[in-house]
């Protein structure tokens, strides 16, 4: 009988069995009581599939086929870019969303689409909570966001940019050299940075609207 590698919840396992059953895979990660675990196979269009301990599945001979395991005794549903996933946790974070999407996860927005108000952005470290009334509606989008470098406006596709990213704003040709150093302050950033100076090594945060000054010396 043939092994195989593969993943449960980002960790590699070997399993005995190139098509086994919901029971062998959850047996093979470790659980021992398997009906208070709900499982899923990530499928290569980024969709779910819930696997019950019954059930068998044909696994990719060229590939690390991906399953995700719950401690559960139920699914939640919710849609991502109009696909219908059924998930076994009663929240998701952003990050995990752009996971399924199968999406860059800096230069790419994660939103939740509300009624009657304003679509709402989930940050990669923010929990989507799916037990309320109705499916979450979610989709994702190419990051734009519009900052002022030296008075003039500038789209950017990342929420984070670094010290050298932001002086090639400025000053396209900028090279990290002796001869020159670069000044950044900046004002009108979020709530986590609304204002203050960059130094070489640091990161910032950006929102719509975020003004940066740049200035270059010449060192003498």
């Amino acid at each position: 009988m043939k092994s195989k590698m593969i993943k449960i919840n980002d960790k590699l396992v070997e399993i005995d069995d190139t098509t086994p059953t919901g029971a062998q895979i959850l047996l093979a990660s470790g659980v021992r009581d398997i009906v208070e675990y709900v499982l899923f196979q990530k499928l290569k269009n980024g969709l779910l599939e819930e696997i019950r301990p019954e059930e068998s599945t044909q696994l990719d001979k060229d590939s690390i086929e991906t399953f995700l395991l719950f401690k559960s005794d139920r699914t939640y549903r919710f849609t991502l870019d109009g696909k219908t996933f059924d998930w076994g946790a009663p929240n998701i974070t952003g990050a995990t969303i752009k996971s399924l999407a199968n999406i860059e996860l800096s230069s790419n927005d994660v939103w939740l689409e509300l009624q009657n108000e304003k679509d709402r952005l989930i940050s990669d470290h923010e929990y989507v909570d799916l037990t309320s009334q109705g499916v979450e509606r979610l989709y994702t989008q190419e990051t734009c966001i519009e900052i002022i470098v030296n008075a003039r406006a500038k789209n950017v596709n990342h929420r984070i940019l670094s010290y050298w990213q932001v002086v090639k704003l400025a000053f396209e040709h900028a090279e990290n050299t002796e001869s020159s150093i670069y000044s950044i302050d900046y004002a009108n950033g979020p709530i986590v940075n609304p204002e203050g100076a960059m130094v070489d090594g640091q990161h910032v945060q950006l929102t719509n609207g975020m003004v940066f000054y740049v200035t270059q010396t010449d060192k003498s």
